[in-house]
C-alpha cells in the first residue's frame, strides 16, 4: 500500500529536475539510451539539443556522477561561474574577437576550479600568472596539468543551463555562436578537454539559421528525442525500482505495454480509465502518453498531481477520478510554462496563445483543435489585425512565421492521415514542414497537454476528442 505524501511521490516517480534529485535514488532509475551512449562516447566536443523537459540535464548528470565513481577528472559548470566571461564576451563586437574572449574565459575558469575542486586551492601557486597568458599557453598549461594528474590525460566539461536568462535578441544569439565556436576550437587544438553541454532546441535553431559558422559544429549534435514507448519504459523503471521488483532494463525493454502497465504501473494507477466516451474501459497509460509532449518530464509531472490528488482522497491507488482532476491543472501549468519559456522570444506570446481557443461553434464539432494550413493562416490573420505581435530577434511577423514559431514551440503538432493511420510530427523531427518553408501536405493540431486551458468551460468533452496515442 502507498501513502502519498510528497517525499514518497518524489521517491517514487522522481523530482521534477535532476539538478535536485538524490544522487543514489537518480542513479537507481536512470534510463539509458542511445542519446547517451553518444553523450558519453570519446570525443572533444559534445552537444545535446532538445527542448525544455525533455531530460537534458538528466542526461548530463548521469554522466558526470559516471566520471566520478569512475575517478575520471570532471567539472560541472554553473550560469555563475561564468557569467563574468559572458559579460567580457557581450562588450565586444568583434566576432572572432568575442570568441577569443570566450576561449580564455573558459580555459581560465577551468583551470581555477579544477585546482578548488581537485588539488587544493594553494597548489595554484605551482603555476605562473595566467591573467596575461595567451589562448594557447592557457591549453599547453591546462593539458600539462590533465596529464599529471589524471589516469587517462583528459577531462570532461559540463556545462548546463548556458541558456538561463536567454532573451532571443540578437546579442544573446551571437553570444551562444561565439561559445559554441570556443569550445570547438579548443577541442580542436586539444581533443582531451572535452565539453558537454545541454542546449534548448529553440535556442539551437535561432543559432543555426542565423550563423553560417554553424555548420562546423553540426556533427557534434545530439538530438535527445523521446518517442511514446521509451517514456513509459522510463516510468517504469523508476516505480519498479522503487518497489525493488527486480526487473532490470533489458527485461522492461522485452515487455509490451499492456505488461508494463499490468505488472508495475499498476502499483500506483489503475490499468484501466472508467471515465465516459471513447476513453472508457482503456488502457491508462494510452490517455498518459497522449497528454505528454514527448517529453518525460510531463508524464512526471501527471503522475505527481495525480499522486496529490490520492493522497487528498485518502487513496491508496491513483484511480480514474484523481487522473481526471490532474487534467486540468496540468494543461494550465503547461500553458504557463510556454508562456514562461518564450515570452522572451515573442513578448505577447501569452495573448496569441489564448487567441487559439476554439470558438463557440468550433466547441461544438470533434475538430475544434485541428486545422488545415488555410484555416491555421485565417485564425492566426485574425488575431494579427488586433495584436501587436513583433519577435526580439526583429523577425517579420507573418502568419507563416507565427506558424512556425507554434511548431518549433510545440503548441502545434504537424499531422497527416494516411492507410497507416495518423503521422505527427514535432519540429525537431520536421522543422521545415511548417509553410513558411514550403507545404508538405500537413494539417496542423493543438497539443492535447494545452486544451483544457483553452478551453475550461467544456472540459469533459476535451478528453472524448482525444485520438489514441
Amino acid at each position: 500500500m502507498v501513502h502519498f505524501d510528497d517525499a514518497t511521490i518524489e521517491r517514487i516517480f522522481g523530482a521534477d529536475d535532476a539538478e535536485n534529485e538524490n544522487p543514489d535514488r537518480f542513479k537507481e532509475y536512470f534510463y539509458k539510451n542511445k542519446a547517451y551512449e553518444s553523450l558519453t562516447s570519446k570525443l572533444p566536443t559534445r552537444i545535446l539539443v532538445g527542448p525544455k523537459g525533455v531530460g537534458k540535464s538528466a542526461l548530463l548528470k548521469r554522466a558526470f556522477l559516471d566520471d566520478q565513481d569512475t575517478g575520471n577528472l570532471a567539472l560541472w559548470l554553473k550560469p555563475n561561474d561564468i557569467v563574468s566571461i559572458k559579460t567580457t564576451a557581450n562588450s565586444e563586437s568583434d566576432f572572432i574577437l568575442k570568441i577569443e574572449h570566450w576561449k580564455r574565459g573558459l580555459l581560465l575558469e577551468i583551470i581555477e576550479l579544477l585546482f578548488q575542486r581537485y588539488f587544493g586551492k594553494g597548489s595554484r601557486s605551482i603555476l605562473p600568472d595566467l591573467a596575461d597568458g595567451r589562448t594557447r599557453d592557457l591549453i599547453n598549461i591546462l593539458t600539462r596539468v590533465i596529464s599529471e594528474n589524471s589516469n587517462n590525460s583528459s577531462i570532461n566539461i559540463y556545462i548546463d543551463d548556458i541558456d538561463r536568462g536567454w532573451s532571443a535578441s540578437p546579442q544573446d544569439i551571437r553570444n551562444i555562436s561565439a561559445l559554441l565556436n570556443a569550445i570547438r576550437d579548443i577541442g580542436g587544438e586539444a581533443p582531451d578537454i572535452r565539453f558537454r553541454m545541454g542546449l534548448r532546441s529553440d535556442v539551437y535553431f535561432l543559432v543555426r539559421t542565423s550563423d553560417e559558422s554553424t555548420d562546423k559544429i553540426e556533427r557534434n549534435i545530439i538530438w535527445l528525442r523521446w518517442i511514446n514507448d521509451d517514456i513509459l519504459r522510463l516510468m517504469a523503471k523508476r516505480i519498479s525500482s522503487f518497489f525493488n521488483t527486480g526487473h532490470s532494463e533489458a527485461q522492461l525493454a522485452s515487455m509490451s505495454q499492456r505488461q508494463i502497465s499490468e505488472l508495475i504501473l499498476s502499483k500506483v494507477i489503475s490499468p484501466k480509465f472508467l471515465g465516459r466516451g471513447r476513453w472508457a474501459e482503456k488502457s491508462t497509460h494510452s490517455i498518459l502518453m497522449s497528454l505528454t509532449r514527448a517529453r518525460p518530464r510531463d508524464l512526471v509531472k501527471l503522475f505527481h498531481l495525480a499522486a496529490k490528488n490520492a493522497f487528498t482522497d485518502n487513496v491508496d491507488i491513483i484511480g480514474t477520478t484523481q487522473l481526471e482532476k490532474a487534467f486540468e491543472p496540468y494543461s494550465q501549468e503547461r500553458l504557463q510554462d510556454i508562456i514562461n519559456e518564450y515570452k522572451s522570444e515573442l513578448p505577447e506570446i501569452e495573448k496569441l496563445l489564448l487567441e487559439m481557443k476554439p470558438s463557440r461553434r468550433q466547441r461544438r464539432t470533434a475538430d475544434s483543435f485541428q486545422f488545415t494550413t488555410a484555416e491555421l493562416r485565417s485564425k492566426l490573420n485574425k488575431a494579427m489585425s488586433h495584436i501587436p505581435l513583433s519577435f526580439t530577434n526583429g523577425r517579420h511577423v507573418n502568419s507563416g512565421s507565427l506558424i512556425q514559431f507554434l511548431y518549433k514551440i510545440d503548441f502545434i503538432t504537424a499531422r497527416k492521415e494516411n492507410l497507416d493511420g495518423i503521422d505527427r510530427k514535432y519540429f525537431d523531427q520536421g522543422r521545415f514542414l511548417a509553410p513558411e518553408f514550403a507545404d508538405f501536405g500537413y494539417d496542423w493540431e493543438i497539443h492535447p497537454a494545452y486544451r483544457w486551458a483553452l478551453q475550461p468551460q467544456d472540459i469533459n468533452s476535451i478528453l472524448d476528442n482525444i485520438e489514441y496515442a
